[in-house]
């Protein structure tokens, strides 16, 4: 028997769409009954999407884990080939449905002319492709910057662009507690381009379009929508790891989420979370954020701050050394590595580094924050990972710092001239200089 040779298998592979027969099983036989019906999907079509006529490109905002099947019944009957995380085919509860599916892998952050190359060869063979150019699943419940250049690279395709954009799907399935919280989702689905369309713009207006056409905020939406999400006795739990900041006396890794209780253990400011994820402050004397999202950026923002204003910025953490082995799938649904060593993580404005050991033996690397936009986080916010010489490495580190990580590593990337900037208009005010007085708005 031939040894197992993950890398050589996803590397040699060709781009192919997807059978329509097994489409139609997955949708209607795993899909639909275990997971539309429950989570409550609506679809708002401002196309007919039974007349579309492939081959085509979807894109869509990334709120969850979810995403997919939501993309897919907006755009039913249509056929899907998804673009997926590359780790994802390490995976042994994963595999055989990506192979089965003709899923493109795609190293998330890090140039990869294959997933390009096989995407091309689906759309040639005549099928469609969804992506999601924001490269990852959101953190906030809101957007992140699309990848650069997604613009051009539709321009190469030669295709027409549809979207979708996903409202509630977040909030179904937090990234800091992965549990099914079922209430709403709605998929909006339209036409975005069409292949004339792409030459009328540059790079960056296409990119530009595509952030403002997928722009969501869930908090928002349900402030209006009123929607009640299920299970939120213990939505709070793990929210520690997520929102690591104290908007009250501004101190780091002292917040505490249980039940639906999120408190910082050195001042007693907190907020309990309702069934429409409102906050609602423990007393009158708490400073709480006026959403979710809002606290989140309020921490980007604070990071952000202490990068801009010293200049010899450091943040070191112990860890686990984690990487996805290659002649056999990693067993477990919430394990996406299996620890190989350990050692220290250093971060400065413009190095991101790591010394200690891998298999018994010495072992580091280094690399300049401007050349990686951002780090990732593969099912919850309880450890991290990023690509080096087209490997994955994973960190888990002693303390639940992972979001802060993700954070430094992206706005040490911006503050020392890497591409992916934040151009974002709703986030804008968060590298504003602001009086407290000013920032005082974004309180309830």
């Amino acid at each position: 028997m031939t040894k197992l040779d993950i890398e050589k298998k996803l590397f040699v592979r060709k781009g192919k769409k997807v059978n329509p027969f097994i489409y139609k099983c997955l949708m209607n036989l795993v899909a639909r009954p275990f997971l539309l019906r429950p989570m409550n999907v609506h679809v708002n079509k401002k196309v007919d999407v039974k007349k579309i006529k492939g081959p085509f490109i979807v894109i869509s905002n990334h709120t969850s884990r979810c995403d997919w099947m939501y993309v897919s019944k907006a755009l039913y009957p249509q056929n899907l080939n998804y673009m997926v995380s590359y780790t994802e085919f390490f995976r042994g509860h994963m595999h055989f449905a990506f192979d089965l599916c003709h899923m493109i892998p795609k190293k998330n952050f890090t140039p990869d002319q294959h997933s390009i190359k096989e995407m091309m060869q689906v759309l040639k063979d005549g099928g469609n492709v969804v992506l999601f150019p924001e490269g990852k699943s959101s953190i906030s419940g809101t957007n992140q910057p699309i990848m650069n250049g997604t613009g051009r690279l539709f321009r190469y395709t030669k295709v027409p662009i549809y979207y979708t954009k996903i409202s509630g799907g977040y909030m179904s399935n937090t990234q800091w507690n992965i549990a099914n919280r079922p209430g709403k989702v709605v998929v909006e689905v339209g036409k975005l381009f069409d292949y004339e369309d792409l030459k009328k713009y540059t790079d960056q207006e296409l990119d530009d379009i595509i952030n403002d056409t997928l722009y969501n905020d869930d908090f928002i939406w349900n402030k209006t929508e009123r929607v009640k999400y299920k299970g939120n006795d213990t939505v709070a739990v793990k929210l520690e790891e997520h929102l690591f900041y104290c908007p009250k006396c501004q101190k780091e890794l002292t917040m505490l989420g249980e039940k639906n209780v999120i408190k910082c253990l050195n001042c007693g400011n907190g907020a309990t979370i309702n069934e429409y994820y409102d906050l609602i402050p423990l007393n009158k004397d708490c400073k709480i954020p006026k959403n979710l999202t809002i606290w989140y950026e309020l921490q980007r923002r604070h990071i952000y701050q202490q990068i801009k204003n010293n200049v010899d910025y450091k943040i070191e953490e112990n860890v686990i050394l984690g990487m996805q082995p290659n002649d056999r799938y990693v067993k477990g649904k919430k394990i996406t590595s299996y620890p190989v060593g350990k050692g220290k993580l250093t971060m400065t404005r413009e190095t991101f580094s790591f010394e200690g050991e891998k298999d018994g033996k010495p072992y580091s690397f280094s690399f300049p924050t401007n050349t990686v936009p951002t780090l990732l986080l593969e099912t919850d916010s309880s450890y991290f990972g990023t690509f080096f010489e087209g490997k994955y490495h994973e960190f888990i580190p002693e303390r639940k710092v992972a979001t802060k990580w993700v954070i430094s590593e992206e706005e040490c990337h911006r503050i020392t001239g890497g591409p992916w900037q934040n151009r974002l208009k709703h986030q804008q005010w968060i590298y504003q200089d602001m009086t407290d007085e000013e920032l005082d708005k974004y309180f309830q």
